[in-house]
């Protein structure tokens, strides 16, 4: 009988694969566990190091090649079905298991309640460029009551590494198919938002685990095209789920007001006039920060100085 499912999906992750892996090799636990590897047609040689561990440890690994890439949605789900424990936690091929109890300290929490959907628990952010780590950099969320973090979820606000699920209640109430319709490349908003919805849930307060943030992953991306459609990606399922789930409306004008600022700061950023001038007209409240960086995005000389200082 398998307690939890490692479920590890992977692309283009030869440089941190290895410290993932080893950092879940080495975990303490007192049940069985599996690690469920779905690789979406990766081009380096992630496959090929993921693939040296399972020749090591065959009755851990079950390791899969997508036939084709189905994004990060799509490979979720898929990695999911071949998932045989009770448990499910998501790992990407990057980030870490901060302890060596990590996961022990998560299933004893989900198995002591059979209500929670999930659990969340606190995350270390490491910066690959300086090697600086801020520990802890969830803390505020995790140590909030229930209906602050239903907020910051629903504004998108949390930092979906470290948590575990109950993989009953993810096949009960989160409707992947759609998801996967609406051609979504954003998997941790709509499965948290479905399971906070529909099922209890709860936080440790301790930080477990260690997010790397690097110019390859996939959230921290530099171009102007790549921040703009995830914004607007962002915004899209933000409404989506407002609709579903009827949001309060000072939640619906918080998330809405960033949107806008976010969206001025990059104009400002990336020097975008027409998206500078429709963000600056949409803001309710406007600091000096908006003004500053919608004449950045209106003058190439205040953007460089704005830049300088």
């Amino acid at each position: 009988m398998i307690d939890l499912s490692v479920h590890l999906i992977t692309y283009n992750n030869e440089k941190y694969i290895e410290d993932t892996l080893q950092s879940i090799l080495k975990q303490k636990v007192d049940f069985n566990y599996e690690i469920v590897v779905g690789d979406d047609c990766s081009t380096d040689d992630t496959l090929k190091i993921v693939n040296t561990y399972q020749s090591m440890f065959p009755h851990l690994f079950k390791v899969e090649k997508n036939k084709q890439k189905l994004g990060i949605l799509g490979n979720f789900k898929a990695t999911l079905e071949r998932c045989q424990g009770e448990f499910i936690f998501d790992i990407a091929g990057d980030d870490l298991l901060k302890k060596e109890n990590s996961l022990q300290k998560m299933v004893d929490v989900l198995k002591s309640d059979a209500s929670l959907g999930f659990v969340d628990s606190g995350v270390d952010f490491l910066y690959e460029k300086n090697k600086i780590i801020k520990p802890f950099k969830n803390k505020e969320v995790i140590q909030a009551n229930r209906e602050e973090y239903k907020k910051q979820l629903f504004l998108g606000k949390l930092t979906p590494i470290g948590i575990c699920f109950r993989k009953k209640h993810l096949n009960e109430f989160v409707d992947f198919d759609t998801y996967l319709n609406m051609n979504l490349t954003i998997e941790d908003y709509p499965i948290l938002v479905d399971l906070a919805m529909n099922t209890n849930f709860t936080t440790i307060n301790e930080s477990l685990h260690i997010y790397r943030v690097h110019d390859y992953s996939y959230s921290h991306k530099k171009s102007f095209e790549s921040h703009f459609f995830l914004k607007n990606q962002m915004k899209n399922l933000f409404d989506f789920f407002n609709k579903k789930y009827n949001y309060d409306s000072s939640i619906n004008e918080k998330f809405n007001n960033d949107y806008y600022k976010e969206l001025l700061f990059l104009a400002g950023y990336f020097e975008k006039k027409e998206i500078g001038v429709e963000s600056f007209k949409k803001l309710k409240s406007k600091s000096i920060k908006d003004y500053i960086h919608f004449a950045a995005s209106q003058n190439k000389l205040i953007r460089k100085l704005v830049s300088i200082l």
